[in-house]
């Protein structure tokens, strides 16, 4: 089984450097060009399935690889790969040193069991071979990454805009 990890394209508060978390946020003007660039990396390959955040920006960007890839399936919506919620710092700018425990922030625990629930749904759910996309968030592709390889510190690993892992 090959999954695709797609980061949505840019936000406007993605180039404002703006906590997003579970705000719903629409792609601006280049993440819709860069959601376009993606597709054009899925022609003339076989795509079984294609699964996003049920959040705006991942769901723009998972229509633009179906209409650009020629994918025909349906997208199918999954909450549980919605970003980390950030509580009081959602459309405030990031800063080092802040403890998440006093804004509100969906805790690692609660993240992490999120995020591996739905991993493990979708590899339970389609066969062996098959290629699937997930759209989502960077917070999201780190969590995924980092549970796959073990990783302790998920948090050096840096996910940009439109990239595939």
């Amino acid at each position: 089984m090959n999954i695709y990890l797609v980061r949505h394209g840019e936000t406007d508060w993605n180039s404002r450097l703006l906590f997003q978390g579970q705000t719903d946020i629409p792609l601006n003007k280049k993440g819709l060009s860069q959601a376009k660039r993606i597709g054009r990396e899925f022609c003339g390959k076989k795509i079984d399935a294609v699964i996003s955040s049920d959040l705006m920006r991942a769901v723009q960007t998972a229509e633009q690889i179906k209409a650009v890839s020629g994918y025909k399936g349906k997208i199918q919506e999954d909450k549980l790969f919605r970003e980390r919620h950030y509580g009081q710092l959602e459309g405030k700018k990031y800063e080092s040193g802040l403890r998440d425990e006093d804004y509100g922030v969906e805790n690692d625990v609660s993240f992490f069991k999120r995020i591996k629930k739905g991993f493990t749904s979708v590899i339970k759910r389609n066969k062996p071979g098959a290629n699937i996309i997930i759209v989502c968030h960077g917070g999201v592709v780190r969590g995924m990454i980092a549970l796959v390889l073990e990783l302790q510190n998920y948090k050096r690993l840096r996910m940009y805009n439109a990239s595939i892992s």
